[in-house]
């Protein structure tokens, strides 16, 4: 099987689970709150390790408490951390406000330098998959390079749209679904539509109870980044993803739970 790399956030976060998001001005108590491991780029890492794949972590930690937690969390997770850089500052951290239907409001709080990094270009082999979980306009020159070295180059809008072989994204992610990839279109709730050669494709949501819906797009993306390893069809690559998405959902946790 091909190797992974996943480039993009890793985080600590700060979830609180509330009755309702407050309008300006107003106060509301939260019910539970927890601090745990996220981030995009970390959640989708980790479900690619648990399911068994060879996964390298790209990203970036600060020298604090939190930094090394991310570390542990993806080292146990199985993850290769290698290209996971220390950079002064503090580690990315986010404040989750999470209401009864599970939906959350998401609030960073520290600077974000990920466009800083810098992405191993030459270690990445032909055949493998690379996904960015974040995307930046720094970012496009190493994209194309590992593409015009044979690597599956996907990612998250807007992407770099000559490198890119699928965009996957929710469609408040989509200024325009674009002619020359296949767009990938997560729904929520709905499920996910997929845009290709100018034709929709429409695959409902497995139904279930929501309590927290963080992870469940990294869940979606990597299920559809472990079929694609496998050489299998693009809609058994979206089965799997909705079918991850759904286990995420019905935990309470940042990073998904694929159900391993």
């Amino acid at each position: 099987m091909a190797d992974f790399w996943v480039i993009g956030p890793i985080a600590w976060d700060l979830a609180l689970y509330v009755d309702r998001i407050p309008p300006s001005g107003h106060f509301v108590q939260a019910a539970e709150s927890v601090e745990r491991p996220g981030g995009t780029g970390a959640n989708v890492a980790v479900a690619l390790s648990q399911a068994g794949g060879r996964v390298h972590m790209v990203g970036y930690i600060g020298d604090d408490d939190a930094g090394r937690n991310m570390r542990k969390t993806l080292t146990a997770a199985g993850a290769n951390v290698d290209h996971v850089q220390v950079l002064p500052g503090r580690t990315s951290s986010v404040v989750l406000l999470i209401e009864p239907d599970g939906e959350r409001t998401i609030i960073g709080i520290h600077p974000d330098p990920l466009h800083t990094i810098t992405i191993p270009v030459d270690q990445v082999a032909s055949g493998d998959i690379v996904y960015f979980a974040a995307w930046h306009a720094a970012f496009t020159a190493s994209a194309q390079e590992m593409a015009a070295a044979g690597a599956l180059v996907t990612g998250v809008p807007p992407g770099t749209i000559p490198a890119m072989r699928y965009l996957i994204g929710s469609r408040n992610d989509f200024s325009a679904i674009p002619d020359d990839t296949t767009a990938i279109v997560t729904e929520g709730a709905k499920g996910v539509t997929v845009h290709s050669s100018g034709e929709r494709t429409h695959y409902p949501a497995l139904p279930v109870e929501a309590v927290d819906v963080t992870g469940a797009g990294d869940a979606f993306a990597a299920g559809f980044l472990w079929e694609l390893a496998q050489e299998r069809p693009l809609a058994e690559g979206v089965r799997l993803g909705l079918t991850w998405a759904a286990t995420t959902v019905q935990t309470k946790s940042s990073m998904p739970n694929i159900g391993s």
